[in-house]
């Protein structure tokens, strides 16, 4: 099943559907550790982690990506964490921000069992 299907809806009435997160034109990154908390999160970027619970790779990613699929993790992840500084963090299921999206409001941070992915990005509510 599609990661946006499972994640129908999250905390604070926020609805996901599709698949989540790809891109390729921004700037990303792997961690060289495995992070064992949200908190490794760097301030500014969208994180997303191999394992539950803030475990395993992590992939991290700032601006707009047209193409998540370079990285791995980014097509199967089970924790994320937005610790943007000021946006909120829109996912597309499909490349070249096509297909389902949803919106990561910033500072909102989930883990879980059910494994996800996207293939796009894009920042969106900048205060």
């Amino acid at each position: 099943m599609r990661i946006a299907d499972k994640l129908a809806v999250i905390a604070g009435g926020i609805a996901l559907t599709g698949g989540l997160l790809a891109g390729t034109a921004g700037t990303a990154g792997a961690a060289q550790t495995a992070p064992q908390a949200a908190s490794d999160c760097p301030s500014g970027w969208f994180c997303v982690w191999a394992g539950q619970n803030y475990t395993g790779r992590m992939q991290k990613v700032a601006g707009t990506n047209r193409d998540l699929t370079q990285f791995a993790v980014f097509q199967n992840f089970k924790s994320w964490y937005n610790h943007g500084a000021s946006c909120d963090f829109k996912w597309f299921s499909e490349k070249n921000h096509g297909g389902s999206s949803g919106v990561v409001p910033r500072g909102y941070k989930e883990t879980g069992s059910v494994s996800r992915y996207m293939k796009s990005n894009t920042w969106v509510n900048c205060r």
